[in-house]
């Protein structure tokens, strides 16, 4: 086993999820990027964009993106916060609400599918060794030292 099998195994493994979400969203009128999004919104009615963008550990414009598509279509609505107006809350519109279910559900068929043949033990195992290394990705980030300005 060579070092960058590792990469290209987590590489392959979320192209392979992303092309299964994306197949499976799109009867619902949205794509793989904006369905996390979306079950995020659902769940917590009332997140901010940059909530979204810590949860998801993107920048802001990929947020504003998916956000826009998801309001473009209907699904959800951005208000601004009463108390910091620089804020925008988002909320499952009356139509989000109509498909939230069949989301959530497909959701959950997806986990079901991805850990085919995983029992409980291995599945909470698994769960420990990507924390571990979802721990050592973020101090490795927090390591690099910020590019000086010239």
């Amino acid at each position: 086993m060579k070092p960058q099998d590792f990469g290209m195994l987590i590489r392959e493994i979320t192209a392979n999820a992303n092309l299964y979400v994306g197949a499976r969203a799109s009867k619902y009128g949205i794509k793989y990027g904006q369905f996390e999004y979306f079950l995020f919104i659902f769940n917590e009615p009332g997140i901010n964009q940059l909530e979204l963008s810590r949860k998801k550990s993107v920048g802001k414009a990929s947020v504003t993106k998916a956000l826009k598509i998801l309001e473009d279509k209907g699904l959800i609505t951005r208000v601004v916060d009463d108390e910091d107006k620089r804020n925008l809350r988002c909320y499952v519109t009356k139509k989000g609400a109509s498909i939230a279910d069949k989301l959530v559900e497909l959701s959950e068929h997806i986990e079901a599918d991805l850990f085919d043949d995983f029992n409980q033990e291995e599945k909470e195992q698994l769960y420990t060794y990507l924390t571990r290394l979802l721990n050592n990705t973020r101090k490795m980030a927090e390591s690099i030292d910020p590019i000086p300005k010239e």
